[in-house]
């Protein structure tokens, strides 16, 4: 699928008034169906068990929460409590406890919601680790648009599933007669769409109806005019792609900024190959990460300071002999530590400068 989020594409749950301040609904259940728009979309029963497994994990780092009509800025109706696989009628099924707040209940009890739509995500994002997730239970909405009537009280969203054929051979006898609009929207997302060989006659003819109108409409040429409603995109939409982006770019440019401070510590860092390093190895770590926060003045400070300090001697490295070895050699390390604990001097690189000048040939 080449979309991540999926709103309302899963069964919808009729909900009876008289409940509990918990009560269990189906979420969704195993199945394939056909769309215009997402094209084949499958739930299997594997995808099941990792729905319920990340839920248990708590992959989304927060409470699961039930809103009205996916708009989570009109407050909680309810909070998922558990997920579970159930086996009911030959189909396994996806169930979840809700516990209800007020207002849920007020909604649900006055007749002003009646129907319950799931909302997930086949492949998700954590927008902080980036780390990447199959099968997340996002959320879920309290709506009141049931798109095959006749299946209540299981019924699709209206909204996002208009369209959808079930790829399953449907039970008792019914028959679902599509519209030619329904037709040209199927078939202008999959040309290759075929109607079963039990189709009627009067959908026969509405299925050639509409594969004359996409073949019209493939040669008319194009209006250079677009629909205010294809040009523009909701405030809420654009909002949210913006801060994603904004997320990704971050990201991004702290990666690249890290990459670049840890180059140019390395060039202070004492080694083999750079005997004009002022660091040890060891405080290589702390460098980047004060640089990492700092501002970009104390940043160029810091690399002044840095540069004015004298170089490590590789005596720092060396073992301390024994008293058999001349007498033994003096170690440069302890001496400087000394140094400051006299208060002779404020800190380690002072001290080492002090000990080249008084006694050079500690660094020979």
């Amino acid at each position: 699928m080449k979309t991540s989020k999926i709103k309302t594409l899963g069964l919808l749950i009729k909900l009876n008034k008289k409940f509990s301040e918990k009560s269990e609904i189906e979420v969704m259940h195993a199945g394939i169906w056909e769309h215009p728009q997402y094209g084949q979309v499958k739930i299997s029963e594997k995808d099941i068990d990792s729905f319920i497994q990340n839920f248990k994990d708590k992959t989304r780092k927060v409470d699961i929460a039930v809103d009205q009509e996916h708009m989570p800025e009109k407050g909680a109706a309810g909070w998922f409590k558990t997920l579970d696989k159930v086996v009911e009628g030959g189909k396994v099924k996806l169930k979840a406890v809700i516990e209800w707040t007020k207002l849920g209940k007020e909604l649900i009890k006055d007749g002003i919601f009646k129907y319950f739509s799931p909302e997930f995500s086949f492949e998700y994002e954590d927008q902080e680790t980036h780390e990447e997730f199959k099968n997340v239970l996002l959320g879920g909405a309290l709506t009141n648009r049931p798109y095959f009537k006749s299946l209540a009280p299981v019924a699709f969203s209206e909204n996002m599933y208009a369209g959808f054929i079930s790829s399953s051979k449907p039970k008792g006898g019914e028959k679902k007669m599509l519209t030619k609009k329904k037709l040209m929207a199927i078939l202008a997302k999959n040309p290759s769409f075929t109607l079963s060989e039990k189709a009627s006659g009067k959908q026969v003819k509405l299925f050639n109806e509409a594969k004359k109108a996409i073949a019209k409409e493939a040669v008319k040429p194009k209006k250079t005019s677009i629909k205010s409603s294809e040009k523009f995109i909701s405030s809420a939409d654009h909002t949210k792609q913006m801060n994603e982006m904004k997320t990704r770019l971050g990201v991004a440019e702290k990666k690249l900024q890290f990459k670049e401070v840890a180059e140019s510590v390395d060039g202070f860092v004492f080694s083999d190959s750079n005997s004009n390093g002022v660091l040890l190895p060891k405080n290589k770590d702390v460098a980047v990460k004060l640089l990492m926060s700092a501002t970009p003045n104390v940043a160029k400070l810091f690399k002044e300071f840095l540069a004015e300090l004298p170089k490590v001697s590789s005596k720092l490295f060396e073992e301390e002999g024994s008293d058999d070895d001349n007498g033994g050699k003096k170690d440069v390390n302890s001496m400087a530590v000394k140094l400051m604990e006299k208060g002779k001097a404020s800190s380690f690189s002072e001290a080492v400068s002090m000990l080249q000048d008084s006694n050079p040939e500690l660094f020979k």
